[in-house]
């Protein structure tokens, strides 16, 4: 029993050493292929520049984007001392890197939804090294959150746990406020939760629950 005990403790620290390894690679790589001092796509600059707004008290919704990004960035705006816009952009790209590396492990997780270890592992590493990715992750673009709640509220709506349910359409809704095809997320987030829930009207009223939450 306790031999079993510590082969398991000794795979998950395999595991998490591995994981470990593809994050540091996978940020070495993101680093490595970007130069911090060209300026980023323009929309990078609107998130800043509407991060700089809300600084300054103004949490107005804009006609053609969400607040959602904007919103997560501007307390990390009020860190930096610099008169260079250059700089505030910088905070925005770490931070949508940071993102990205940490979504390595919630990937892992999602893939062991449906494989073993070491497949699971392969699908963390495609998503850490994936060209498109990478480079995405270094714009300080609102897509690298948005994939990470993604990848969390499909985890918490196939959980064992009925309880992290409500914290999937939780997630749906943020995922609204940060993009808007994220209502697209709330209908795949339904269907799951009626495959992943058979006895539809026992969960109906749940399901009800459900959707009040995601509409706050």
């Amino acid at each position: 029993m306790n031999k079993s005990i510590v082969l398991q403790n000794y795979s998950k620290k395999k595991i998490l050493s591995i994981l470990l390894i593809i994050g540091l690679i996978s940020l070495g790589l993101k680093l490595y292929t970007t130069d911090f001092s060209m300026p980023p796509p323009e929309d990078t600059y609107g998130y800043v520049l509407r991060g700089f707004s809300h600084i300054n008290g103004d949490f107005s919704e804009p006609e053609r984007k969400t607040l959602g990004w904007s919103l997560i960035i501007f307390p990390f705006l009020q860190i930096i001392d610099s008169d260079k816009l250059i700089d505030f952009i910088n905070v925005a790209r770490f931070l949508s890197l940071s993102i990205s590396i940490f979504s390595i492990y919630p990937m892992y997780l999602l893939g062991r939804k449906f494989f073993d270890e070491k497949y699971s592992l392969v699908c963390a590493a495609l998503f850490a090294f994936i060209p498109q990715l990478n480079y995405i992750s270094t714009q300080g673009l609102s897509e690298p959150v948005y994939i990470l709640f993604l990848i969390l509220a499909i985890n918490f709506v196939l959980s064992k746990d009925k309880r992290l349910t409500y914290f999937a359409f939780l997630i749906s809704g943020i995922l609204w406020l940060l993009r808007w095809p994220g209502i697209i997320v709330f209908a795949i987030i339904t269907i799951l939760y009626f495959i992943n829930n058979k006895k539809i009207s026992r969960n109906l009223l749940k399901y009800a629950l459900c959707c009040m939450i995601f509409l706050l």
